[in-house]
């Protein structure tokens, strides 16, 4: 669907939907099962990011935790975490929060504007904004900045806060 919108829309309207990650799946479907050692990793990682939900962990806490490239795979795949880029890694959910964050900011806003509202680093902001405008909840502007997109779902963008 060109709209994240719509998918999340339709599976509120169809109880034998659910929508993850911008797919719609059937409801009974059931998510795989971490291996126990990930598992415990991934728990550590939401208590960690339940502290500061847009500081993605650096390089050296996944590998302190035993999450390499394929269990933080796995664990993006059973919808455990969010995958925003390579070696990024939120909770599931902090796209959406991350957009109510940003619909706050006046105006249009640039990556260092966002980066301080988020309270995160250059490392998560730039991939996140990326992830985001690639979901249809944020776009450019021009080459410095970005605006949210409307919530209902009809394409058209307004700035975050229009006057």
């Amino acid at each position: 669907l060109p709209d994240r919108a719509l998918v999340d829309a339709l599976a509120a309207a169809q109880p034998r939907l659910r929508a993850r990650d911008g797919r719609l799946y059937p409801a009974d479907t059931l998510r795989p099962v971490l291996p126990a050692p990930v598992g415990a990793a991934v728990d550590a990682l939401r208590r960690d990011l339940a502290r500061a939900p847009f500081r993605a962990p650096e390089a050296g806490r996944l590998a302190e935790l035993g999450l390499d490239r394929k269990a933080l795979a796995a664990a993006a795949s059973a919808g455990a975490l969010l995958r925003i880029a390579d070696q990024i890694v939120l909770l599931p959910g902090a796209d959406t929060e991350a957009a109510a964050v940003l619909r706050a900011l006046p105006g249009p806003f640039t990556p260092s504007e966002a980066r301080r509202a988020l309270d995160t680093t250059r490392r998560v902001a730039v991939p996140l904004l990326e992830f985001l405008d690639a979901r249809g909840l944020t776009e450019r502007v021009d080459d410095q900045r970005r605006r949210c997109r409307t919530q209902e779902g009809n394409g058209d963008a307004r700035e975050s806060n229009p006057t």
